[in-house]
């Protein structure tokens, strides 16, 4: 393939790559790209026609943009700031971070890849953490404050509750994992034993490498920009067959000739060359895009999110910490409620506690199942081996956490508390 040579029009080469990505120097665009590499676990190679290193760099418009919005916000992620220290890194930084990529999806990216990011659990929870990083922050700050600082709050009884309180949780947030990835993997063998020859069919042969990661692809724990280069990857295997074309396999082709013609567009593959950037072909990739790409996206998944993240944002409007509340006059104190209120709250209860006893007498008359019970005994056996690994894997962590604590503590053994 000569110099500058796309594979079809619709694609980016370097130099529109760039532009795309708003970068206007060939080194910084090297060295976002070196980056990207570094933080995301890709080759340079990835990017390359034929997959050679020496070779141009080629990027099929089916995952361009979404390459664009990382390189766009380099500069801005906290691992990647001019001199930045990892051990220094804060969560001011984490939270601006977040909320510029948030905000880029909805504002800047095509609609098709906007509703496949919107799909990704991962999405729901960058946007919580770019709006609640800084309440977090603010309301344990105040905590550390309080327990060293108020004449009579017993330092001791506040570690013990603490410590019982952060217990509950660990354990709490393990059984909850534990029993969502139990349910992945049930129905993964049930549709392996009722369904595996239909899917074949339909999807062809099981690969372990493109399952794990569409796996990755939906965990609820990644960053944003991570859950971005694994959509980037899974396109990649989607379109490798595009970096080995002598020609390109165009969306619109010489059958599309009056097409062509009233879109401006040649019938060859594109010369970036002697192309006019990255907007010559903007109506043809506006068409691929809606008429292609959207294929892919699950419109009840995208519909379901856009719920979900206007409930958050109503509740962000809504949200109020008690010091805003006392000087509106709308704080109460716990249980103060009206006569009313509390009968309300009663007849719920009894309601509630009625059924399950019900439903418990039915249950008491019925040949018991110890399933249940096995499982929660397998889960807790679980638990303990986990925590157990997880104490020995922290090793490193240790020392950072007994700092933190120590410059809580230190305020504790300085009588004149936190000024």
């Amino acid at each position: 393939m000569p110099r500058g040579r796309k594979v079809r029009r619709i694609d980016y080469g370097r130099k529109e790559m760039m532009e795309l990505s708003e970068i206007n120097i060939p080194k910084t665009f090297t060295n976002y790209m070196d980056k990207f590499y570094e933080l995301y676990g890709f080759e340079e190679s990835d990017f390359r026609v034929g997959k050679s290193e020496n070779a141009d760099y080629y990027f099929p418009a089916d995952f361009a943009e979404l390459l664009a919005l990382i390189l766009r916000n380099s500069s801005k992620h906290p691992f990647s700031r001019v001199n930045h220290v990892k051990e220094k890194i804060n969560a001011s930084q984490i939270q601006e971070y977040n909320q510029l990529m948030c905000e880029n999806i909805d504002n800047e990216l095509p609609s098709v890849f906007r509703d496949l990011i919107y799909t990704m659990p991962s999405h729901l929870q960058s946007v919580m953490l770019g709006d609640l990083t800084s309440v977090l922050v603010e309301r344990l700050t105040l905590f550390i404050v309080n327990i060293t600082k108020l004449d009579h709050q017993g330092m001791g009884d506040t570690v013990d509750w603490l410590c019982r309180r952060l217990d509950e949780a660990n354990y709490n947030l393990f059984r909850g994992n534990y029993i969502n990835e139990m349910a992945q993997k049930s129905n993964e063998a049930y549709n392996n034993e009722h369904f595996k020859e239909l899917i074949e069919k339909l999807h062809g042969p099981k690969d372990e490498q493109i399952d794990d990661l569409e796996r990755r692809m939906v965990a609820t724990n990644n960053s944003i920009d991570y859950t971005i280069s694994l959509l980037i990857k899974r396109i990649l295997q989607a379109t490798d067959d595009l970096y080995y074309a002598d020609k390109g396999s165009e969306f619109l082709d010489l059958k599309n000739k009056e097409l062509l013609l009233m879109l401006g567009l040649e019938a060859v593959p594109a010369d970036e060359s002697n192309s006019g950037g990255q907007h010559s072909h903007l109506i043809e990739r506006t068409l691929y895009y809606s008429h292609e790409l959207s294929k892919v996206v699950n419109r009840g998944r995208v519909a379901m999110a856009e719920s979900v993240l206007e409930k958050h944002r109503e509740k962000m409007l809504t949200r109020k910490s008690i010091v805003e509340q006392i000087k509106d006059k709308s704080f109460r104190e716990p249980g103060e409620l009206s006569v009313d209120e509390k009968k309300k709250i009663l007849e719920s209860r009894i309601k509630l506690m009625q059924d399950e006893l019900a439903r418990l007498e039915e249950e008491a008359s019925e040949p018991q199942d110890d399933s249940v019970d096995s499982f929660m005994v397998e889960m807790q056996r679980e638990y303990v081996a986990y925590c157990e690994k997880a104490n020995q894997d922290s090793e490193n962590l240790k020392p950072i956490v007994d700092h933190f604590v120590g410059q809580v503590l230190i305020n504790f053994m300085n009588t004149s508390g936190i000024k």
